[in-house]
């Protein structure tokens, strides 16, 4: 807790570190790479236990979720008290708030809710649609609240979004268990800010006010990113260069990077920043390194699945997997 006595996550960090040796290694994914798609399931099933109940790839994402169940059952199960198991999961909930909240908005049915969170996707659902009252723990009735008003006042549904995911960070900090984690959730903060100004700079489609855009709480205040926005984009390099990510711009990220070598520096990124603590006893990082590898480890898959999906040339997805791989 903050200022207050360190938990000692001795078992847990044993505990996940004997699940991170078994899971596979680089060159397990290499070689599924250059695996035939016809071949490619019973590979999966190897080492992913979900894929056992899928017939065929095309119902690749559903295995997936499942994976990351889980883990995340695994790691709630295993850590101490409530706040750690908020910062880990929480953001979940606030997720299929919002995207419960938005198709209530346009008349339709929520469609891409996720089991990840604490709150039961079908609780999310069904107060959405009217069948349940007074279900939703008190800080998603305040994001309810938010979004409602944020909505009443801009009549816009992108901007009462951008409200709900700064709504979200807020209240991750306000659990944190540590400094740590407080780092941790900043340097999330910065990196998702430096994805959307990368993709809103080469793919623009939102036509919103840039200044809802920018998430606060990060080293990278939100105003130096709406000031940098109707600059030439390589201004916006240099200026990382000064700042706590000068190695994105070393490492490759330019403005002639495609977007899916940005994905890959930012995920990158945090995997760096929790890898010289994962075996620390006496706060959250370990936990928080488990999760982001469970989930490079996912996209990783995935990558490597629509590829075989899409006829990708092998020399290109192996580019692709191996940029995720580097960290």
């Amino acid at each position: 807790m903050r200022g207050g006595v360190a938990e000692d996550y001795t078992y847990i960090v044993a505990r996940l570190r004997a699940v991170e040796a078994a899971l596979p290694e680089k060159a397990w994914f290499e070689r599924l790479s250059r695996t035939g798609e016809e071949n490619l399931l019973g590979s999966l099933r190897e080492h992913f236990r979900a894929f056992e109940g899928v017939g065929e790839l095309l119902d690749f994402e559903r295995a997936l979720a499942e994976e990351r169940s889980a883990a995340l059952d695994l790691v709630s199960s295993l850590l101490p008290g409530e706040r750690p198991r908020l910062l880990v999961r929480a953001g979940h909930d606030f997720d299929n708030v919002r995207h419960a909240w938005k198709a209530s908005k346009l008349g339709r049915e929520a469609t891409a809710l996720t089991s990840f969170g604490l709150v039961p996707a079908a609780t999310v659902a069904e107060t959405f649609a009217g069948k349940l009252r007074g279900a939703l723990p008190p800080h998603l009735e305040a994001l309810v609240e938010e979004l409602d008003a944020s909505y009443e006042a801009s009549r816009s549904l992108a901007a009462a979004e951008y409200a709900g995911e700064a709504a979200k960070w807020r209240f991750l900090f306000s659990v944190a268990p540590g400094e740590r984690a407080a780092e941790y959730l900043r340097v999330k903060i910065d990196l998702a800010n430096v994805q959307s100004f990368v993709r809103l700079r080469l793919e623009p489609v939102r036509g919103e006010a840039l200044s809802s855009v920018w998430i606060a709480g990060g080293e990278i205040a939100p105003d130096r990113y709406e000031g940098l926005f109707a600059e030439p984009l390589d201004e916006f390099f240099a200026y990382l260069a000064t700042t706590s990510y000068r190695s994105l711009p070393a490492a490759g990220l330019a403005k002639d990077a495609p977007l899916w070598r940005v994905d890959a520096l930012l995920r990158g990124a945090v995997l760096d920043l929790l890898g010289a603590s994962r075996y620390r006893h006496f706060d959250i990082s370990p936990v928080l390194y488990h999760v982001e590898l469970r989930e490079r480890n996912e996209e990783v898959l995935r990558r490597i699945i629509t590829g075989k999906l899409n006829r990708m040339n092998e020399e290109m997805l192996l580019e692709r997997v191996e940029a995720l791989l580097a960290a």
